[in-house]
């Protein structure tokens, strides 16, 4: 029967059946089959989805509609690009710094280009780099979006590894920090070549940054900007939980643009109504997810992995190697949020078999999927800032390639140094 359940739903994913289906109907059979109550199902989905912690999940995502929908995404770019003016291919290197900031208000990558990628691509195309290019940097570096706390995937690792989620959004900080470095030498390498002198018609005004004074753009984005550090810090000194400090957010940017005189009834509705979709797609797909994996579980396909692993190789540093091929693959094919309530119970006795932290093993599996999210055939990122970007996914690809290097860099030295995710956790 696990042969079965396995090969179809293989089948059905390749088919182009929407995740859910092929998760659902594998298991619905089995249950038949093997004739169990219908109540299994469920009872499966309601326990995964019977959780405290997944209450800050939809609030960290209507925090991030609220700033994307009141404008603030353009404040904080603004004021990236007046403080890294004067640096050559500027807007490539505020490309990566403003997806991190941004990184903090949406805990999505997808977020992160939809709500920054036109702007970004804009910015670096009349500075002289090519709109390909442009498209294919605001993709890898809308990457550390996942990570960056507060990170959507990593609160929903947290669930289902039943662990600390202030401890898992704690540990995604340092390896996000990681990525903008080795991102941010590479690009710097990268524009030498990159950039070039665009063409301006006589008498057209040539492209420039800003004139406007660091002070006044900061003073724009100021509210904004101290949010995400106000969260951190309020999470980090107990004063509240992860819930907690999302309803607390949501909160203060309302209260916020009020006192701005930007306010709107008709943003609130529509950043919930963005919000409810999201989140009712993710938690449908959780709950499915849980059930797949309860038949998995039923058949020990867990503890097959983990003696099929420990088999192949005995020492942790190329298990970890193993797992890292595995859940790249994986993430070619599946969308982030059904490839970890998927992988995370099947993994998670193997990384405890070879003594790795359940925390840094989040880390690990949330930053492969990522970096799925770009690579054909499935790949969500790619296609969607090909679309924002209104350039041919062939041709961002084309660009995107070299770009693999140092996201695989920072993978590396993310999965070889466990101080990176482990210390801030311990610190709590």
């Amino acid at each position: 029967m696990l042969a079965v359940v396995l090969i179809l739903f293989l089948v059905l994913l390749l088919g182009g059946f929407p995740i859910v289906a092929a998760m659902g109907i594998p298991s619905l059979l089995y249950v038949i089959v093997e004739g169990l109550p219908p109540s299994t199902m469920a009872y499966s989905i309601f326990q995964s989805l019977n959780s405290f912690p997944l209450v800050a999940s939809p609030l960290f995502i209507l925090m991030g509609c609220l700033i994307n929908n009141f404008g603030e995404t353009t404040n904080l770019f603004n004021f990236c690009r007046v403080l890294m003016r004067n640096a050559k291919g500027y807007t490539a290197k505020v490309n990566i710094i403003v997806s991190l900031i941004f990184a903090g208000m949406s805990g999505a990558a997808v977020a992160d280009i939809g709500g920054l990628g036109q702007i970004e691509i804009k910015a670096m195309e009349d500075e002289g780099f090519s709109r390909e290019y442009a498209a294919a940097l605001s993709a890898a570096t809308s990457m550390v979006g996942p990570i960056f706390p507060p990170s959507i995937p990593l609160l929903i690792y947290a669930v289902l590894a039943q662990t600390s989620s202030l401890g898992c959004l704690m540990a995604g900080m340092l390896p996000a920090f990681v990525i903008v470095i080795v991102m941010y030498i590479f690009v710097s390498i990268q524009c030498r070549t990159k950039l070039k002198p665009r063409p301006v018609a006589a008498g057209a005004p040539v492209p420039s940054a800003p004139k406007e004074s660091l002070w006044q753009a900061t003073k724009q984005a100021l509210h904004v900007l101290i949010l995400i550090p106000a969260i951190i810090v309020a999470m980090l000194g107990g004063v509240c939980s992860p819930s907690e400090a999302g309803a607390a957010a949501v909160l203060y940017i309302l209260v916020a643009e009020a006192i701005k005189g930007k306010f709107s009834f008709k943003i609130l509705k529509n950043s919930i109504i963005e919000t409810y979709k999201t989140i009712c797609n993710i938690f449908l797909i959780i709950g499915v997810a849980a059930f797949f994996t309860k038949v998995l579980t039923l058949e020990h396909f867990p503890e097959m992995v983990t003696s099929a692993f420990l088999g192949m190789a005995e020492h942790p540093a190329m298990i970890l190697l193993l797992i890292n091929i595995l859940v790249l693959l994986v993430g070619m094919f599946m969308e982030t949020i059904s490839s970890l309530t998927i992988l995370t119970p099947i993994l998670l006795p193997v990384a405890t078999a070879i003594q790795v932290d359940p925390i840094h093993l989040g880390v690990i599996l949330v930053l492969n999927l990522t970096i799925g999210m770009l690579t054909p055939p499935f790949g969500v990122g790619l296609y969607t800032v090909a679309t924002v970007g209104n350039v041919p996914a062939v041709k961002v690809l084309k660009e995107l390639l070299p770009l693999y290097v140092p996201l695989l860099v920072a993978l590396l030295i993310v999965t070889y140094v466990p101080p990176l995710t482990t210390l801030l956790p311990s610190l709590l």
